[in-house]
This record gives C-alpha cells, sequence and structure tokens, in this order.
C-alpha cells in the first residue's frame, strides 16, 4: 500500500531535507567530475602542443608549405586569389601568425632568439591540432561517456598519426577541428528535446557556423553529406509522443552558406572559379606519379577507381604507421562496434569508418596526409576497444587470488595504451613521419617516401649547394618554390634554378656547372629516367659519413659525382650531386 506524508509534516520536511542533502552532494560530484575533466583536458592539451611544436624549425620548409607563405605575402599586397584550390581559413590564420612573428622578432631583446618562419606558417596548425581534443572529447562524451571521451582524447594528443600531420602547414588540421565541432553540436541539436526549441536552435546554429568554417578550411563537402546520411539513418533519440519533430531548420543552411562566404570571400571571385576548373580537370599538373616502395604509381584522380595508387595504401599505412597498442585496441574496438552496430554511437563509428576507408581507397589519388581525418574515428574505436580489453582482464584479474591484481591490470593498461603511445611520439620527435611499427621496422621512408620525407632535409642539400656552388651554376631540383625561398635567404640569388621534370631541360647534356638535388620521394614519370641516368655507377656515400660534405671519389668516365647526403634516421633522404 502506498505511504503518503504530508508536505508540512516533520517528517516530511526530514525526507525534503535528505532528498536536497542528496541532490546537493551529486551536483558537488557533477561538478568535481567537471572541474577534474577540465583540468585534464588542459593538461592534454599542453602536452599536445609540446610535441606538436617540439623541433618544429628543425625541419625545412617543403614545397606545400611554400605555396602558403607565398599566399601569404599575397594577402599583403591585397591579393587574395593565390593558391586558389584552397580556401581562406589556415592562409588566414598563418598570415595572422606570420605578421605577428614578425612584429615579436623587430621587438624582442637580442638575447630572446627570434621565431623563424617555419616556425611562424606551422604555427596555427599545431595550436588547432593540440586544441582538436575538446571536440573530440565532446562527440565521444555524447556519445559513449566521460571516460572512453578522455580516453580517446588522451590517444589524440599523444597519437603520432595525428601530431604528424597536425605539424604541417595543410588544410587538413583545421576541416579536422571544425569538422567534429559541426558534428558534435549537431548530434547535441538532435539529442535535445523538441520541447526545448530554443536550445536546439542554439545548436543548429553553432553546427551551422562549424560547418561553414570546415569549408572555409579545405573544399571536402562530403563529411556534411556524411553527417545527413547518418541522422537520416539513425535516430539519436526517441521523440516523445505530441513532441514537436526535429527537423533540421531553414536557417541552419543559411548559417553555413554565410560563415562560408565570411571566411572564404575568393570564392567569389571569377578567377577563383577558373583556377578551380582547370585544377580539378588535372590540366595543371606539372609532374605524375607517387612512388611506393619500388613501384611508381600514377596518382591521379582519373585513376579512380582502380588506375592510380594500389587500393590497399590506406589499409598499409593502418597496418604499419600506426603504433601497436593503438593497432590491438583498434582491432578490438572493431569488433565491439559491429557488435553493437544498433545502438546509435556504435553506428556513427562503424559508418563513418567504412565510408572513409572504401571511397578513399577507390580514389586514384592518394596522400597520408589526408588520413588526419579518419584518425578522429581510430581513435574513437581504439578507446573503445581499450575499455573492452581492459574489462577482459579485469574480469579474469578477479578470479585471481592476487589482492593487487586489479591494479596491475589497470597500471598495465596505463602504460601500454597511453604511456607508450607518448613515448613513441617523444622519441621519434622531430622526424614524426618516419616512423614504422615493429610489423614494418626497418621500412622507413620505403613505402611511402613523398609523405614521410615531405622534403625533409631538402633545407640542408640547398644550404649545401649554396655554400659550395660557383656563381651562375644551375641547380636542378623538383621544388622551384623552396629552392626560391632558401636562395634568397641564403643571399645566392645568382643560382639558376631548373626543373628536373620539366620537358625541356635535360640535367644529363647540360654542359654548364651543374648541382642536382634527388628526392626519392619526389619520383615522378617525367623526372625517373633522367634520375636513374644522374645516379647509374655512382657509389653511395659510406656510413660512416652519415650527412657528410666529404666528396666521394668517382671514376673518370662517371659524369656526375655524389658529393652531399642527408641521411634522417639511417634513411637516405635527399642526395646532391655535381658534374664532374
Amino acid at each position: 500500500m502506498a505511504r503518503f506524508i504530508a508536505i508540512g509534516s516533520e517528517q516530511g520536511e526530514t525526507i525534503a531535507a535528505c532528498a536536497d542533502e542528496r541532490a546537493g552532494r551529486a551536483r558537488g560530484l557533477v561538478w568535481a567530475l567537471e572541474r577534474r575533466t577540465v583540468l585534464v583536458l588542459t593538461v592534454l592539451a599542453i602536452l599536445g602542443v609540446g610535441l606538436r611544436g617540439g623541433g618544429i624549425d628543425e625541419i625545412g620548409f617543403a614545397e606545400d608549405e611554400i605555396n602558403k607563405l607565398e599566399a601569404v605575402r599575397a594577402y599583403e599586397r591585397g591579393q587574395i586569389a593565390p593558391n586558389a584550390e584552397h580556401p581562406m581559413m589556415m592562409k588566414t590564420l598563418i598570415f595572422l601568425s606570420v605578421g605577428a612573428a614578425r612584429k615579436w622578432n623587430a621587438q624582442a631583446p637580442p638575447a630572446v632568439a627570434c621565431i623563424s618562419d617555419e616556425a611562424a606558417v606551422r604555427f596555427p596548425n599545431i595550436l588547432f591540432g593540440a586544441l582538436t581534443i575538446f571536440p573530440l572529447f565532446l562527440l565521444t562524451a555524447a556519445f559513449f561517456g566521460r571516460r572512453t571521451a578522455l580516453m580517446a582524447a588522451a590517444l589524440w594528443a599523444f597519437g603520432i598519426n595525428a601530431i604528424t600531420y597536425n605539424r604541417i602547414a595543410k588544410e587538413d588540421t583545421l576541416l579536422v577541428f571544425f569538422m567534429l565541432f559541426a558534428f558534435y553540436f549537431y548530434l547535441r541539436a538532435k539529442q535535445t528535446s523538441g520541447y526545448e526549441a530554443l536550445n536546439k536552435r542554439r545548436h543548429y546554429i553553432l553546427s551551422a557556423v562549424s560547418f561553414g568554417l570546415m569549408f572555409a578550411s579545405k573544399y571536402f563537402p562530403h563529411y556534411f553529406g556524411l553527417n545527413m546520411l547518418y541522422h537520416h539513418l539513425v535516430h539519436v533519440r526517441a521523440r516523445g509522443a505530441g513532441e514537436p519533430r526535429g527537423k533540421t531548420p531553414s536557417v541552419f543552411y543559411v548559417v553555413v552558406a554565410v560563415a562560408f562566404l565570411v571566411f572564404n570571400p575568393a570564392v567569389l571571385l571569377p578567377e577563383t572559379w577558373h583556377y578551380l576548373q582547370a585544377y580539378s580537370s588535372e590540366k595543371l599538373l606539372t609532374h605524375t606519379g607517387y612512388l611506393m616502395g619500388e613501384q611508381l604509381y600514377n596518382n591521379k584522380m582519373s585513376g579512380t577507381p582502380f588506375g592510380g595508387t594500389p587500393v590497399y595504401f590506406y589499409l598499409l599505412f593502418l597496418l604499419i604507421k600506426v603504433p601497436l597498442p593503438i593497432l590491438a585496441a583498434l582491432v578490438a574496438g572493431l569488433f565491439v562496434v559491429i557488435r553493437r552496430r544498433k545502438e546509435p554511437g556504435h553506428a556513427f563509428l562503424l559508418l563513418m569508418f567504412v565510408l572513409w576507408i572504401v571511397p578513399y581507397s577507390l580514389v586514384g589519388a592518394k596522400w597520408l596526409r589526408y588520413t588526419l581525418s579518419l584518425m578522429p574515428l581510430i581513435y574513437m574505436i581504439g578507446a573503445i576497444g581499450t575499455a573492452a580489453l581492459v574489462r577482459g582482464c579485469e574480469s579474469t584479474a578477479r578470479h585471481v587470488r592476487l589482492p593487487a591484481a586489479l591494479l596491475i591490470v589497470r597500471v598495465a593498461a596505463g602504460i601500454i595504451f597511453f604511456i607508450s603511445p607518448l613515448w613513441i611520439a617523444f622519441a621519434n620527435m622531430p622526424h614524426y613521419a618516419l616512423y614504422t611499427n615493429a610489423i614494418a621496422r626497418d621500412r622507413a621512408g620505403y613505402f611511402f617516401p613523398h609523405d614521410e620525407f615531405y622534403d625533409d632535409g631538402l633545407r640542408e642539400a640547398i644550404r649545401y649547394v649554396c655554400d659550395h656552388a660557383p656563381p651562375g651554376a644551375i641547380v636542378a631540383h623538383e621544388t622551384p618554390g623552396v629552392a626560391r625561398y632558401y636562395f634568397e635567404k641564403y643571399g645566392r640569388t645568382d643560382l639558376r634554378s631548373r626543373v628536373i621534370s620539366d620537358a625541356n631541360f635535360n640535367a644529363v647534356d647540360e654542359t654548364s656547372p651543374i648541382f642536382i638535388i634527388l628526392q626519392r620521394g619526389r619520383t615522378y614519370f617525367e623526372n625517373r629516367a633522367e634520375m636513374d641516368a644522374v645516379r647509374a655507377d655512382h657509389r653511395s656515400l659510406p656510413e660512416s659519413e652519415s650527412a657528410g660534405k666529404s666528396k666521394v671519389i668517382s671514376p673518370p668516365e662517371v659524369v656526375f659525382i655524389k658529393v652531399y647526403g642527408v641521411l634522417i634516421r639511417g634513411v637516405s633522404a635527399v642526395e646532391v650531386y655535381v658534374k664532374a
């Protein structure tokens, strides 16, 4: 029988007081957890900045990064059309960063180190790459709870695969940052009751702004479509009886467009559209090919689906470039996700993972930096897999009559899944891209030389040429922007720059004093024969001369002499030859 208690009675007041006390304790616990969570995320962000920024100017510019610096210089002249194949968001942030660095260098005391151009150009991505832990945490927590979200955030902060591509001045970092926020706010809008119209609308608008900024970061609209597809297929909450329908309001699409145009006005210029048309039709390609192992592949969109780089390109990346503990957690997590695929969070991960791997693998043009948008999914699934593996070990430990068994399991899990990735990242600083796991321990720079070196060592090779080339010498290479920048920096504007893959240039037949800079990662169909001819019958640098400047004795009949070689982690990155 039900028991009724008068509200104003002494017993009722006692029960009400107890309820208030319990509610207060609950609110206090939630507040304490939130403060602790913010503290943990802040520490992760600081560590993330440190790992991403460590030794950032020890690696010279890549050709893609010089394109950004030249666009920034055009912005200073009031021109916003250069580098039109990419939106303006990242170039605007670099413009601000370079300007701030210039002011700092002008005002800083002589004892304070100046900020290099390399550091200034890369700083926006370093910062936003580390801050990505926040939208990743929010999205993961909205689906799976706080503990799993903290695991995913830690994996991102320490993950060498995320760090690698957060350190280069390419648009993928900003794309991922705003994409995760867009996914999160749209999910919160769908999770909000239709009776909370203002709250629901606010989340839609925040998602729209994030999507607009995502488009202003990189022209990859398919992530917008994937988000809509997911929410069309999966209902993240059941609508109550009589509750208003939660359709996406029209203002959402308006705000997406407005945010995109505000932060990327260059898209309104006719010359931008002319450039994009020429770029997308491959009329601007000056060289083709991607060296993967010993095989040169046609790395063009027109090679889709089976005429480009191999379809196993990204699967091979996961197999040999992801640390083994994370790879094990990923495999375990995929089993969990597939088994529980009818639940909203697991359905999201499965859909997004499959619709990333399959289309990207079929597209003819592939680059490892594209995997940055895959890594949030990898780390979310890895966090689920880590939790599943730990739970399984804890269940086993409970049957072991050892008081410290559970503690041992948790400490071991922390070391394997969190301390180990942190150490891997720290140990590979600053040449993160060359990391390979134990499956391909001796294959660094072999399968993906272009992306793994990304012109690392080129600056040092150009410096050697600038120090030793006679006045007016020809320098042949595949990076006109990088060569132009460092020739100017090192005071050798007298050197004549030529591109090896230019059909009108033949390094072997050139009679003038000539230095040839060869990079394995920049082997193309257009320059392969010349590179082979230059390398023919040449003795490699002795291992004792890992990056030395001593000349190698060559037979008199050999046309070129190898005079300089850059080794990075024992792998040949750049070779310099001079005509004998």
